[in-house]
């Protein structure tokens, strides 16, 4: 349906897919996965979440992000180019249906084409790199492939987790 990819400056390690920015700090990451987690508009997990946050290793800079939209769920889940592959259920009720970031909400990427409910399913690698750079300019370490369907909402499923950094997150 509609593909695309664009270089998205992130900042304090994250950005999000739908949603308004909300009180960051009052957010609780007990059991999260590493990668995206679902949360409602307090910040707390749900199935399916109103937006999600997006952790990545670079802290400030750029990662590189493809969105894939697609009318009917892969039949594959590509996990050798990946260093994790995380899925969860969105409804994107709000207005903002795609990338956000803090100070960024109009990026080269589609949105959404509704309200959801969708299967979102981020991959991520080029993570630990980034976490070892900190501030990445001009040429992305990092790079995130966002899937997205529409589907009846479900709990989260964890493809892959490897990477350090996505550890060092499970781990507090």
């Amino acid at each position: 349906m509609s593909k695309a990819t664009a270089i998205v400056p992130v900042s304090y390690n994250q950005y999000y897919i739908g949603g308004e920015i909300f009180n960051v700090e009052a957010w609780d990451y007990t059991g999260f996965n590493g990668l995206v987690a679902a949360l409602d508009a307090p910040g707390h997990f749900a199935v399916p979440g109103q937006f999600a946050v997006v952790m990545t290793g670079t802290e400030t800079g750029d990662v590189r992000v493809s969105i894939d939209i697609r009318a009917t769920a892969p039949q594959e889940t590509d996990l050798d180019a990946w260093d994790e592959v995380v899925e969860v259920s969105l409804s994107l009720p709000g207005r903002r249906r795609g990338v956000t970031t803090f100070n960024v909400d109009d990026f080269d990427l589609p949105d959404f084409p509704g309200p959801g409910p969708y299967r979102v399913r981020v991959h991520a690698r080029g993570r630990d790199q980034g976490q070892e750079l900190l501030m990445v300019e001009d040429d992305p370490v990092e790079e995130h492939l966002i899937l997205v369907w529409p589907a009846p909402p479900a709990s989260e499923t964890v493809h892959k987790v490897t990477d350090a950094y996505g550890a060092m997150i499970r781990a507090s």
